[in-house]
């Protein structure tokens, strides 16, 4: 029992900071998902799936303790608000106070007046070698718990993906014929899988102020690369193709984890954020390199303009 008492705290000290009501994250996939059992506490409990942080969120006009890794008065929810024992070990353990001399009292320290409270709790990490967490808590001087399971989600299969790439990579060489054309249809397809998956992730409840900024530069250049499509000559289409496919064949390598993990932290239903990956990789590659050889046939046959028979003369007569 020492022992795994000894193993919490330590894991605790090595915990990330401090959670706030919006928890950001700037991975696309995660591996394990945690859920919250009922258990007739008046609190409404969820764990975020961006990193297994616990919310607590008070419900009526209870008084609630959560006791920490010693089972010592850790936080404290009441109407008026949200309290952290700033002496409790499990309080400096997960950041939510800087380390204080120990005390034989609790010392309070409210945190935010709106009864809610998030934070990193390494028990709920732990479960994830278990299977379940338990969290002990005090509901108006009633001891009870709060408890939930942790699985670990498999990434999916492989070969769907692969099937995919292959299957662009036989489009890009049957279009070598009309390549012009099948380097700006693949980069409209790129393009169009870049936004789908721009737009899934920065709308997601995780996503940080990078993501929104990385996704709105994607889709500034896909629209950019979009009208150029739409209104340039078949030269400036294919060149135009081949950008967008560069464009989402970077886009679609950040998010290459999504592939790896079981969980990704989008907007959209895993499988469709996956398939908008994979098709703006796929089709981005296959559209860079049709898009490179249409640029090494313009150059190949570019002609210096012929000079005007007015300026022919004029440069006889000098």
């Amino acid at each position: 029992m020492r022992r795994a008492l000894v193993a919490v705290v330590v894991l605790a000290l090595a915990a990330p900071a401090t959670a706030s009501a919006h928890l950001r994250t700037s991975r696309s996939a995660v591996d394990f998902r945690a859920t919250v059992l009922p258990s007739g506490a008046p609190v409404r409990a969820r764990v975020y799936r961006a990193d297994l942080a616990l919310g607590l969120t008070l419900v009526g006009h209870h008084r609630v303790l959560v006791l920490g890794y010693l089972d010592e008065p850790f936080i404290r929810l009441d109407p008026g608000g949200v309290f952290v024992n700033v002496a409790s070990p499990t309080a400096a353990g997960t950041k939510l106070a800087s380390p204080h001399p120990r005390s034989n009292r609790p010392l309070w320290y409210q945190d935010w007046t709106h009864p809610i409270a998030v934070w990193h709790d390494a028990r709920v990490r732990a479960g994830e070698k278990s299977g379940r967490w338990r969290i002990p808590l005090l509901v108006d001087g009633r001891r009870t718990f709060l408890a939930g399971t942790v699985e670990r989600v498999d990434a999916p299969a492989w070969w769907p993906w692969l099937a995919i790439g292959a299957a662009f990579a036989a489009v890009m060489t049957l279009g070598l014929r009309r390549r012009k054309l099948a380097a700006a249809s693949l980069g409209a397809l790129a393009g169009a899988a870049t936004l789908l998956s721009a737009a899934g992730f920065v709308l997601a409840s995780t996503a940080t102020q990078g993501a929104w900024i990385e996704g709105a530069n994607e889709a500034a250049f896909a629209l950019v690369g979009a009208l150029v499509l739409l209104r340039g000559s078949s030269d400036v289409k294919a060149l135009a193709g081949g950008f967008l496919g560069l464009l989402a064949l970077a886009a679609g390598l950040t998010k290459l984890p999504v592939l790896l993990h079981g969980i990704v932290l989008s907007a959209l239903p895993g499988e469709v954020a996956r398939l908008a990956v994979v098709v703006g990789i796929a089709a981005g590659a296959a559209a860079a390199v049709l898009g490179l050889v249409v640029f090494f046939d313009v150059l190949e046959h570019y002609e210096e303009p012929e000079l005007s028979t007015a300026a022919e003369q004029s440069s006889a007569a000098r």
